[in-house]
């Protein structure tokens, strides 16, 4: 099978499974159905498969084809979407733009950005969850128009953003240990109501999450003088939540983490160190100029500001 495969062809294939017809396809097309049918021809050749068959009714795909379409359907709408965004663009009013995230900002500020902005804005927002360096990867390439990123204090090197890049702080989200309500570090701050040394933890089993999480827990535990006994991994947090309730460590996590659901058998203690923070902010191009953006980043900081904080601010 031929690995260069031909993007009109597949989108012929498709637009033949929508009208069950040659003759129909090509008027659809603006094609003559003699080049239509060699389109077909040359398609079955690369991939040394039937793709077509005459029925009673018309022409149907088989199951090779009918798979093959829906690569031509998806291409065909890529081009669709490009197709509008370049006339939107050359008009100055480009309303649909694209914006990655990671997790925990997905589900709060995010959200609530796009839930806003379809409301009083004729902003359409695609949201892509990814985390930070693959976000800036995709900005930097041009395949997204925005990023909401974090950094942490701990190791501000792990984030490089590029000349070509501006970065608008949205505010600091601190970190919280995360613990069972009946361990004694959830006990001690109970009564005392002060910010906890992590050191307090060192005796723990942990549970990490991404790659840069870990190694801003690994940073900060030094910080603190222990090497964290790390025992599970996700980046998901509803199953860190569900691992430290059920005993299987504990773990650092941001506050915007906890902040739409807590599980009543947890304690989230904040921290003593000033280095237990991340910053989150946005990134888009420098030389992107497009007035969509400009209500984009509005509503981003207006949001942001009802869970994180302008200034470190450790409690």
């Amino acid at each position: 099978m031929n690995a260069s495969l031909n993007p009109q062809s597949l989108v012929t294939l498709w637009h033949i499974e929508q009208y069950n017809s040659f003759s129909a396809t090509a008027k659809a097309l603006g094609w003559s159905q003699p080049a239509i049918s060699q389109q077909i021809k040359k398609l079955e050749a690369q991939t040394n498969a039937k793709l077509v068959m005459r029925t009673s009714h018309g022409v149907e795909l088989t199951a090779t084809g009918t798979m093959l379409a829906r690569y031509g359907e998806a291409i065909s709408e890529r081009l669709e979407s490009a197709s509008r965004e370049v006339k939107d663009y050359r008009q100055q009013h480009f309303t649909h733009l694209h914006l990655v995230a990671p997790p925990s900002i997905c589900s709060t500020i995010a959200a609530r950005s796009i839930a806003n902005l379809s409301l009083f804005t004729n902003i359409e927002l695609s949201l892509i969850q990814l985390e930070p360096p693959e976000a800036l990867d995709q900005i930097s390439h041009g395949k997204v128009d925005a990023a909401v990123v974090f950094r942490y204090r701990a190791i501000p090197n792990f984030l490089d953003i590029n000349d070509d890049l501006s970065f608008d702080s949205l505010g600091f989200d601190p970190m919280r240990l995360l613990v069972r309500s009946e361990n004694p570090i959830a006990k001690n701050y109970r009564n005392n109501r002060q910010a906890i040394n992590l050191s307090v933890a060192q005796d723990e089993r942990w549970i990490a999450g991404c790659e840069t999480c870990r190694a801003n827990l690994v940073k900060l535990a030094s910080r603190s003088g222990f090497k964290p006994d790390i025992r599970h991994e996700t980046d998901d947090y509803w199953a860190t939540q569900n691992l430290v309730e059920v005993g299987m460590g504990v773990s650092l996590v941001p506050e915007l983490d906890i902040h739409i659901n807590l599980q009543p058998d947890l304690q989230a203690c904040p921290l003593q160190d000033e280095f237990a923070y991340r910053e989150i902010g946005i990134v888009t191009r420098k030389d992107d100029h497009r007035p969509a953006l400009e209500p984009m980043i509005k509503e981003l900081k207006r949001t942001a500001s009802k869970y994180l904080s302008p200034t470190v601010s450790p409690k």
